[in-house]
């Protein structure tokens, strides 16, 4: 069975700043997980041959009538798996959340992942000031995918 992402899970793979963003659009199936891990996976191992890839993930569109959307167990489970996997291959990782529950629950996923060291998860009302923090956390000044939020 082929699981389609297409609205659910970007991602890009900037070769300039040897950064893997991506960004989840709304909750995700367990199944819909497991793809977006292989996919997440699959990236970083085939991009960090020669350097350690960073990852910036945005989860600020995970939001239903204005309250963030947390993952189901099932998923935090794929996550924290994906995660360790890819550990040995990830030097940074800033984690953008929709608000203070998102942001609880993926500090939890980095310690439950044992990535606490390399990992800082964002949360700020306002959007720019989350995006520079988390950019110089990188150490890049932008991102081909990861834009300010449009109100």
């Amino acid at each position: 069975m082929s699981i389609n992402l297409k609205d659910k899970f970007i991602s890009n793979m900037d070769q300039s700043t040897h950064v893997f963003s991506w960004q989840v659009h709304e909750n995700l199936t367990p199944e819909e997980a497991k793809a977006a891990a292989d996919i997440i996976i699959s990236t970083v191992q085939a991009n960090s041959q020669t350097t350690k890839v960073k990852l910036l993930v945005d989860n600020r569109f995970m939001e239903r009538n204005g309250r963030s959307v947390v993952f189901t167990p099932e998923v935090n489970s794929i996550w924290e798996n994906a995660q360790r996997t890819v550990f040995p291959h990830v030097s940074k990782i800033a984690v953008l959340c929709s608000g203070t529950l998102m942001k609880m629950q993926m500090d939890r996923i980095s310690r439950n992942s044992n990535i606490m060291e390399i990992n800082k998860c964002f949360w700020n009302d306002n959007d720019q000031i989350m995006l520079e923090e988390a950019f110089e956390f990188l150490g890049i000044q932008n991102n081909q995918l990861v834009k300010p939020k449009q109100d």
